[in-house]
């Protein structure tokens, strides 16, 4: 897909199908690899924690199923941040809650062009994906709930003397 294709491309549905049909493309320029597939992206990323809920991230077709109540039995189903639960598809099948997707940074469909660069791509679990959803201070957010956390445990473990 050429550049000035996808400049003038804003369309959700032409942006998925893009996305979808190059999932088996080497169209990602990775610095060590070289032009690699988002398939290959995501198995890269298999074993590596999330960086947003520290969970490994899972990868491969033992993963998945094409039965709901299969799904469930392995535990694939979890609570949303709204308490409804939740088990990720797509298409056919059920994914486990923590298995690798690629989010885009900046939105794929606000920013076309940036649909396949390497630096605009982060592995993240499917929940987190789900949670980020289109917010783009998602990683701000995290971050700061994060640093919220560290403070709170050093004073309880270093209360002030005084």
């Amino acid at each position: 897909m050429s550049k000035p294709r996808l400049d003038t491309l804003y369309d959700t549905s032409e942006i998925r199908d893009i996305w979808e049909k190059n999932q088996t493309v080497p169209c990602i320029k990775d610095p060590k690899e070289g032009l690699i597939t988002p398939n290959t992206y995501r198995a890269n990323k298999n074993s590596k924690p999330c960086p947003y809920c520290g969970k490994k991230m899972v990868h491969g077709r033992k993963y998945s199923t094409k039965s709901k109540t299969e799904a469930r039995r392995r535990g694939y189903e979890y609570k949303r941040v709204d308490g409804k639960l939740d088990i990720n598809q797509a298409g056919l099948l059920y994914f486990h809650q923590n298995y690798v997707t690629i989010d885009h940074k900046l939105n794929k469909a606000r920013f076309p062009e940036k649909m396949f660069d390497y630096d605009n791509l982060e592995a993240i679990c499917w929940r987190c994906n789900n949670q980020k959803s289109d917010n783009l201070m998602f990683e701000l957010e995290h971050k700061l709930e994060h640093l919220k956390s560290l403070k709170e445990s050093v004073f309880k473990r270093y209360p002030n003397p005084h």
